[in-house]
């Protein structure tokens, strides 16, 4: 272990987290500056019931509470980094008990701006997620590896609460800098995979009962998208299949597949029409047309509406020698075995979201005697 000083709960630490720190916790499309890798002393508190959910926590979610040792800062991933540099038993320890910071770099301008102070430094936030890895900590070792220990717990891991349990005056000036700064996360099970020989996209997908898609939309680096040239006989339907993706999905990475002038609406046009009409779908539609995403699919458009649509039918043959932006990884690639992977949580669906954008059927007539 690191010769750093450590809090006097660090040869009582039983968990090692990474959480992803973003620029601006809770964006839409929020953006990872690097990873805090963290030692904590922890329990055990509480198995999360379906009346418990909220925002970071699922239905048998595992709470766990405690005390922060230490910290430390690691780059943002990379398909080439060590997917277990986080477990690496030496790290660059900061102040023991605290986060650690993060110095953003400041922006390089294109001409000479007023002078302004530099970026301030930054700690990670709620919401955070991550990993965590429950189990003896003198198993760790440089460089990172994941330890053979069948009873330690690897899992997924959703801060909820970071800080000074104590406050900053009084008791606390003196009692926290001994215990660290407290944190309370949600323990994940089944949330994390470590890949094994002869896994793929496909395979995961089918024994997870879930999707490609959903795979790559809770990990980012499967997700990578790259030029391909089109052969003879390519249409988007072939495409979609062979990288096992969408037709919407390869129209909005392409708006080269965009009609140029789009529709202009006429009286009678509704979205579900357009919709047979191009040979798309509603949920296509709306997702080029945000005016329109809440507009009921069967209700007629305002006339002289330019809307856009797709200029390509899925089924209708591409040129030959088209450059097009498609999944890299397909479904059928297998995986580097000894890597990991976020699997998504089961959802339970409900019918009645959706219940506003439905075509009923007209009640029938009354019956006269």
């Amino acid at each position: 272990m690191s010769a750093t000083p450590v809090t006097a709960l660090q040869e009582v630490a039983n968990v090692r987290l990474m959480l992803q720190q973003q620029a601006h916790p809770g964006a839409k499309n929020p953006v990872t500056v690097c990873r805090q890798v963290i030692d904590c002393s922890i329990q055990q508190t509480k198995l999360i019931s379906s009346r418990d959910n909220g925002p970071g926590i699922d239905t048998g979610d595992i709470l766990c509470e405690g005390y922060l040792t230490r910290a430390a800062l690691l780059p943002s991933a990379t398909p080439q980094s060590n997917p277990w540099d986080w477990l690496a038993a030496e790290q660059a320890w900061q102040t023991p008990g605290l986060r650690a910071t993060f110095q953003p770099q400041a922006a390089v301008p294109l001409s000479e701006p007023p002078a302004t102070e530099p970026p301030r430094p930054t700690a990670v936030q709620v919401p955070a997620e991550g990993v965590c890895w429950l189990g003896d900590l003198s198993l760790l070792q440089t460089p990172g590896v994941l330890p053979l220990s069948p009873r330690a717990v690897f899992a997924g891991a959703s801060l909820l609460m970071v800080g000074q349990a104590y406050g900053p005056g009084g008791i606390g000036l003196q009692v926290q800098p001994e215990l660290g700064e407290a944190i309370s996360f949600a323990l994940k099970p089944n949330r994390v995979l470590v890949l094994e020989t002869g896994d793929s996209l496909n395979l995961i997908a089918e024994r997870y009962g879930t999707t490609v898609q959903t795979l790559r939309a809770v990990n980012p680096d499967l997700a990578q998208q790259g030029p391909i040239t089109t052969a003879t006989g390519d249409t988007l339907n072939v495409l979609a299949a062979r990288h096992g993706t969408t037709v919407d999905f390869l129209r909005k990475l392409n708006p080269s597949l965009l009609r140029a002038d789009g529709h202009t609406t006429t009286a009678g046009d509704t979205l579900k029409q357009l919709a047979i009409d191009y040979d798309t779908t509603v949920d296509w539609l709306r997702l080029y047309n945000p005016d329109y995403d809440r507009w009921p699919r069967s209700d007629p458009l305002p006339v002289g509406v330019l809307l856009e649509v797709p200029a390509i039918r899925p089924s209708d043959p591409l040129d030959p020698g088209q450059v097009l932006q498609v999944p890299l990884i397909r479904p059928g690639t297998l995986l580097n075995a000894g890597g990991w992977i976020y699997l998504p949580p089961l959802r339970g669906v409900s019918a009645a979201d959706d219940l506003w954008d439905v075509d009923l059927p007209l009640d029938p007539p009354p019956v006269t005697p």
